[in-house]
């Protein structure tokens, strides 16, 4: 619902302060999306003025945007503040679900591998390029990348907790339970 109102927000701008090259723009998509681009940066400024964290971190989760443009620039703010909650409840979600496909992923291969140790499971997938390995190495520099941004908020009993669970991705031995220390919500 965040994406609608600041989608309206930012159509709602353009045509206050642009609204004679409105026409020209729209038949050139590259210079129409360039000056969205422009205009989204401009209200999401104003939305972290106005302290609308709630909505920005639904915008970031929505998805509509890249990482590089909205999420990231929303995650060095709030941790150049020191917003730690808001932090967590912007970057968990999305460590949690890949670290929640990773258990499915793990699980359909136990049960159709199911007489091999742990250590012939890694082998195959290492060995067959299981899609797990693909997405086993973004997920793990994501989780380093989220580690170095808590050191830099000081928190260090949250930092064990996930260094915790980076290990246990790492030897693809993470369970389920062990995600509840990362299901934050404010």
């Amino acid at each position: 619902m965040s994406y609608t109102k600041l989608n309206k927000e930012i159509e709602k701008y353009y045509k206050l302060n642009y609204y004679d090259t409105l026409a020209k723009v729209k038949g050139n998509h590259k210079m129409y999306l360039n000056k969205y681009n422009e205009i989204r940066d401009i209200i999401v400024k104003k939305w972290i003025e106005e302290k609308r964290y709630k909505e920005l971190i639904s915008c970031a989760h929505g998805g509509w945007f890249t990482y590089e443009e909205f999420d990231k620039p929303l995650e060095d703010y709030f941790v150049k503040e020191n917003l730690f909650l808001y932090f967590k409840f912007l970057c968990e979600r999305d460590i949690r679900f890949r670290i929640q496909d990773m258990i499915v992923t793990l699980k359909h291969l136990q049960q159709y591998r199911s007489g091999q140790s742990k250590e012939e499971r890694f082998e195959f997938i290492e060995k067959n390029k299981y899609f797990m390995i693909d997405e086993l190495k973004p997920l793990l520099k994501l989780l380093d990348t989220y580690i170095s941004q808590i050191k830099k908020m000081n928190q260090k009993e949250y930092l064990k907790i996930v260094e915790n669970i980076r290990e246990k991705v790492c030897n693809l031995s993470v369970k389920k339970s062990g995600l509840k220390y990362i299901k934050h919500k404010i």
